[in-house]
């Protein structure tokens, strides 16, 4: 088996931190990716990972996607932290690469019906990111803010629960606004060492799986931000059958 070297495992690692949640609450992948993503991140023991996020039915179509845009492998760190974080490299991308995100849907399984729909509402701005693809699938708030990739200093850390000010995201007539409150998350500490009052995480569906530094808290907090003021979200109808 080829040796990965230290830039791959850092980049299984980031997308293991955030693939980790909706894995263990059986939602992507398989049932024996969790143990793997756990030690990937906590080991650096990763050679199975890449096949377990190939059964990941949104992430790794958006991953390929974003591979074929900017020209890097799918799990290469550009392109993980790009879909995961944002970076630079999505100002790559363009309203037409939205049909090649359907078609790599399309290679994954997605069903034909909610391509369908996907393809009758098109975006006309395609930011393939974490957000826009929850923007893209879900109007409910409460499901948002789960899914999507949250961020926000901690206060205190008591009973094996951190207590962050996270950024929150309500809807106010019709339109989604961010602000931040405090709220209670789970961690594995493995995953957050060092962790003290004062960082900066990130949250996916209620747990916080990351110390984000401050450029990773800014790339987040700009795309995110973006993503909002594009608005295309209000216009657009999540499929019949969210992915």
């Amino acid at each position: 088996m080829e040796i990965m070297n230290k830039k791959d495992i850092k980049a299984l690692q980031l997308v293991s931190r955030f693939s980790l949640p909706p894995n263990s609450l059986g939602f992507c992948g398989k049932d024996s990716a969790a143990e793997r993503l756990k030690e990937c991140v906590i080991f650096g023991k990763c050679e199975n990972v890449e096949e377990e996020l190939s059964h990941f039915i949104t992430l790794y179509p958006y991953l390929k996607t974003i591979s074929e845009i900017i020209g890097l492998p799918a799990f290469s760190y550009p392109v993980v932290e790009s879909y995961w974080l944002g970076n630079e490299e999505l100002k790559k991308a363009k309203p037409e690469h939205f049909e090649l995100l359907l078609e790599n849907f399309a290679k994954q399984g997605v069903p034909e019906g909610t391509i369908a729909e996907f393809r009758k509402n098109k975006p006309k701005v395609f930011i393939p990111h974490h957000f826009f693809q929850v923007l893209t699938v879900s109007t409910e708030v409460g499901h948002i803010n789960d899914c999507m990739i949250r961020w926000g200093e901690v206060k205190k850390i008591e009973g094996g629960k951190i207590f962050v000010d996270i950024a929150v995201l309500e809807c106010q007539k019709g339109d989604y606004k961010l602000k931040n409150r405090e709220e209670e998350f789970k961690f594995y500490p493995a995953f957050l060492l060092g962790l003290k009052a004062g960082d900066t995480v990130a949250v996916h569906w209620k747990q916080a799986v990351k110390i984000l530094t401050e450029e990773e808290e800014n790339n987040l907090s700009f795309w995110t931000e973006k993503i909002l003021r594009t608005k295309d979200y209000l216009r657009r109808k999540p499929p019949s059958t969210t992915i």
